[in-house]
């Protein structure tokens, strides 16, 4: 296997991100405003539960071209 590089701090960069990020599609789908702090939590974690495995696998396969983006941009 070969290293990579670890790049300059990006949101690009960070996986966590992207999950996160599909957790806000899905919420923006939902028909349903919150009605409370306590419910859009409520929300928010059968979404984050419902998160599919492959969804996440996409996420983490994605870093090899996210990391060759700036590199090839040399940083820019």
């Amino acid at each position: 296997m070969q290293l990579l590089p670890p790049p300059a701090y990006s949101p690009d960069m960070s996986l966590i991100t992207h999950v996160w990020d599909l957790v806000d599609q899905r919420l923006a789908r939902d028909p349903l405003p919150g009605a409370s702090k306590d419910e859009l939590l409520l929300r928010i974690q059968a979404i984050w539960n419902t998160l599919l495995q492959a969804d996440g696998e996409n996420v983490f396969d994605s870093m090899t071209r996210r990391i060759a983006a700036p590199i090839a941009a040399r940083g820019g």
